[in-house]
């Protein structure tokens, strides 16, 4: 098992957890995290209930991996700051997470155009700016925006409020990260 794999087993047992169908949940029926939707994409057909709720670990595993790591570039950044960054891949879908990470390097100063994609200049200004201002400073810039996106889902939806908390202590864990 690679330093991936275990990043991503890592965040499922941390944060995802196995099966819930909570009705609050825009995603659905979700299993380790992974929506009926995205489950539904990957099989190629329709997923029911039952087949997310038996979804094998290796499915979503392939998944995060291809979906919301290699598919979203994040190989491509600074070590310290793939966890982060994946973290909100799978969080709030992978092109508003990397927008949101963009606007976290625009705010420290660094000029780059916030498309959503992680290219080889969203790379390049990320690694010089964990190089010239620091992982600590970068992953405290991007969680302050994720907790500003939070903030807004439940101000304009109060029937998200009952995840509030959580993303919240989701989002602060990164911020421990680096010393």
């Amino acid at each position: 098992m690679d330093r991936i794999d275990r990043l991503i087993l890592a965040m499922i047992s941390r944060w995802e957890g196995g099966f819930s169908n909570h009705p609050a949940d825009r995603g659905g029926p979700t299993c380790m995290g992974i929506t009926q939707k995205t489950y539904s994409e990957y099989l190629g057909k329709p997923a029911t209930v039952e087949m997310i709720r038996a979804m094998p670990r290796e499915h979503a595993l392939a998944i995060y991996r291809t979906h919301y790591w290699l598919d979203a570039n994040i190989d491509r950044l600074p070590e310290v700051l793939q966890p982060v960054v994946f973290d909100m891949s799978v969080n709030m879908g992978p092109g508003t997470a990397v927008r949101l990470f963009q606007r976290a390097l625009s705010n420290l100063g660094c000029s780059l155009i916030c498309d959503g994609r992680i290219g080889p200049v969203t790379a390049g200004i990320a690694e010089t700016a964990v190089a010239d201002l620091g992982g600590k400073r970068v992953i405290n810039t991007i969680c302050d925006l994720r907790r500003e996106y939070y903030t807004d889902i439940v101000t304009r939806d109060r029937s998200q409020f009952v995840f509030f908390g959580g993303w919240l202590n989701r989002c602060e864990s990164y911020r421990t990260l680096v010393g």
